[in-house]
């Protein structure tokens, strides 16, 4: 829908969605209602109506559709240049789960991590050998789990996955193991050019770390970021956040993240009604993607807003909205970059172009679809020159300091997946997060979490979209 052409007030779009009660393909409906509010509501010939919220402000939520162009041959949201040949959804990051064991039992977590399955090093490589078959490069390889670095044989799966053509790998992980092994630290401090932690954190408080992840893990956790500062690995800060639970800790989490220099961004995660956190939370009350930004704005005395954020060039406009900030050289303020740049006039390149020819498009092209790796040479020289065009001239000093540039580069987003609560089949539609099934096929993350992993349907009726 062109949202030039309909009156906001009254905007309204049609998609398929699915029956929380039986996992059935159903018709649904997205609405902005009176209160300014965005919601998704399902009908099921055999269950009813079921509504789910999905944004908390209806402006911003279509805001973030007005940025977004079209699909563009070529976008992409990691390093590379392209994510994936032909007409398909690209993959821009791909989730490789290597074991379902786990040395926690979170109470959120989507896969139900338990047992002692881990996949064999011989197993990983044909799953990526048939991947890349289909597929010349990716931007962002995600080592997860379960929790990976528990695998006997990750330093092998690390060794091989470095072998083939990606740009980023990540290490989704809860940070025990480094406070336990140093050949784990050494080995993540070998590869730090190429290998950084998705680190889950969520809290400075204990009875919030027994929700979440069963135990109180603040000091554990700090112990063990603080080690991969000292052996200078990279890190994305990644918090899990819940309404009423650690939604009042945002901007203690962001400041925490700007005063540690090897954190170069972070992903707040609102939890998602799958896996072990199941039927534990309220549909019609939950926190939005858009609530994490009021809150975040409100947190931080204005430092970020939501008109900071903008939506992901390759995916659809839902699914994630991230912003990059510049900081000074303490790291205590950051200027976000949209606030100086014409955000829709570079998004523009998107919408109506193929190639991007000249230093302008070239940059905007990198910058925008950059999300996963932003310490890259070149990308760093683009920002510094449109930090130039766009007035924020105290980059121009560092045009030749790409790791300096790099050093003050930080990096927000906010990424809600998808539930049976929240499906809408034209986010997976345009989903370029996937998982590498046991067949090298890539598929929608969000798709996978909700179809297969054990879900059953309340009813226990089939689910039409599985169905032969």
């Amino acid at each position: 829908m062109n949202l030039e052409n309909v009156v906001i007030s009254e905007w309204g779009e049609e998609t398929t969605g699915l029956c929380p009660a039986c996992l059935r393909t159903v018709p649904a409906v997205l609405r902005r209602e009176p209160d300014n509010t965005i919601w998704i509501t399902q009908n099921c010939s055999r269950h009813g109506e079921s509504r789910a919220l999905l944004a908390s402000d209806a402006d911003e939520y279509l805001r973030f559709r007005t940025y977004v162009p079209g699909r563009v041959s070529g976008a992409c949201c990691g390093p590379g240049e392209v994510c994936a040949p032909g007409d398909g959804p690209p993959t821009c990051v791909l989730l490789l789960e290597i074991t379902q064991a786990c040395n926690l039992r979170c109470p959120t977590c989507y896969a139900d991590a338990h047992g002692h399955d881990f996949l064999t090093v011989a197993e990983a490589k044909g799953r990526l050998d048939t991947f890349f078959r289909a597929q010349p490069r990716l931007d962002m390889l995600m080592l997860s789990g379960g929790e990976p670095t528990i695998h006997p044989h990750f330093s092998e799966i690390l060794e091989l996955a470095l072998s083939y053509p990606i740009g980023r790998i990540l290490v989704n992980t809860n940070g025990l193991r480094l406070n336990q092994s140093e050949a784990l630290v050494s080995l993540l401090h070998e590869h730090r050019a190429r290998v950084e932690l998705y680190f889950s954190f969520a809290s400075f408080r204990p009875e919030v770390h027994e929700r979440l992840y069963g135990r109180d893990l603040v000091a554990i956790k700090q112990a063990a970021m603080e080690r991969a500062r000292e052996a200078r690995i990279l890190m994305t800060l990644v918090p899990t956040v819940e309404r009423g639970v650690n939604d009042g800790e945002i901007g203690d989490l962001y400041r925490y993240a700007l005063s540690m220099d090897n954190i170069n961004g972070m992903t707040f995660q609102p939890v998602m009604d799958n896996g072990r956190y199941e039927n534990r939370y309220d549909a019609a009350d939950r926190l939005t993607l858009t609530g994490v930004l009021t809150l975040l704005a409100e947190q931080t005395n204005g430092a970020l807003v939501p008109s900071d954020f903008v939506g992901l060039p390759c995916s659809h406009p839902d699914c994630c909205v991230l912003t990059f900030g510049f900081l000074d050289a303490r790291r205590e303020v950051i200027t976000p970059l949209p606030r100086h740049l014409d955000v829709a006039r570079y998004l523009d390149l998107f919408a109506d172009r193929i190639t991007f020819e000249g230093i302008l498009g070239g940059a905007a092209r990198r910058v925008w679809s950059d999300v996963s790796h932003l310490r890259g040479g070149q990308t760093m020289r683009d920002l510094a020159v449109l930090f130039a065009r766009g007035g924020l001239r105290d980059a121009l000093p560092l045009l030749n300091k790409p790791e300096e540039i790099g050093r003050r580069l930080f990096r927000v987003a906010v990424k809600p997946f998808m539930d049976a609560q929240t499906y809408d089949h034209k986010r997976i539609d345009q989903c370029c997060t996937k998982i590498v099934n046991e067949k090298g096929e890539a598929v929608s993350f969000c798709e996978y979490n909700v179809f297969h992993r054990g879900r059953k349907p309340k009813s226990g009726a089939m689910p039409l979209m599985m169905a032969k």
